[in-house]
């Protein structure tokens, strides 16, 4: 008798094979960050804010981020909307998130919160993180993770989830440095070593993977949590080290919706 197809990604077992969809769609989440890094909105929108392509993006990840919630509400109460959506959405599902909230909506809001309100930098760092961090925690962890915590991660995949992010974030910081990009990030200028960037990236890295170690599914899922929990904590480091006010380095909500004539 031929095996029932498996309906999700994974079960959340040690050993689950690598979710290639599933990541891809975190990589897909990318073109937030770095569209706005590069204000690839200003040109083509009708519309102008004090920073527009940030404004931009930051109410269509919140209109989605509304989407999806609804969405989570009818398939929660209603059996025909729960079968539809585990018929499109089941290859890129964990077994555990069939009753509970799915990875994309907290992945989603996290865009919209780390856009709009935390300096770009930080934004593109912490998805960074998540989006090379998690899945080579994943990859190093099915591979090589024999010791195992209580949660079934390992400190083979904790470690190699540490790397990934730390060598994304370098790459990118190192592409902005090199490139003379006006930042208050750049690991080198013409004082030169800026230690206290080094030390940020470095803390960022190390914390997104201590939040993925300890993050469950629903709604703080790790895709909210690392964006979210590591930005945090890199503009602390960052205002510890550099002496600036810690009020300086969130945006007001008023710059998102106040349209410049």
């Amino acid at each position: 008798m031929a095996e029932p197809k498996k309906l999700f990604s994974k079960e959340n077992k040690p050993g689950d094979k690598f979710n290639y969809a599933r990541k891809f769609f975190h990589l897909i989440g990318l073109i937030v960050p770095f569209g706005y890094f590069f204000n690839l909105l200003d040109g083509i929108s009708p519309w102008y804010f004090r920073e527009t392509t940030r404004s931009i993006i930051f109410w269509i990840t919140g209109i989605i981020t509304v989407f999806f919630l609804i969405i989570e509400f009818l398939r929660f109460r209603f059996k025909f909307w729960q079968d539809a959506f585990v018929k499109v959405a089941g290859p890129m599902l964990k077994g555990k998130e069939l009753d509970k909230m799915h990875g994309s909506v907290p992945y989603i809001l996290a865009l919209c919160i780390v856009v709009g309100f935390f300096p770009r930098e930080i934004a593109i760092l912490s998805v960074l993180f998540l989006t090379f961090g998690d899945p080579a925690a994943a990859l190093v962890g099915g591979k090589y993770g024999t010791i195992r915590f209580y949660n079934g991660k390992s400190l083979q995949g904790t470690l190699g989830g540490m790397g990934g992010a730390l060598v994304a974030g370098l790459i990118f910081l190192l592409l902005i440095s090199a490139a003379h990009v006006q930042s208050d990030y750049v690991l080198w200028d013409t004082h030169g070593i800026r230690l206290e960037n080094w030390v940020t990236l470095i803390v960022g890295s190390i914390v997104a993977l201590l939040i993925e170690f300890v993050s469950h599914e629903g709604f703080l899922d790790d895709n909210l949590t690392i964006p979210v929990g590591a930005s945090l904590l890199m503009i602390g480091t960052h205002s510890l080290l550099s002496g600036h006010s810690l009020a300086t380095y969130f945006y007001h909500f008023g710059d998102l919706i106040r349209v410049i004539r």
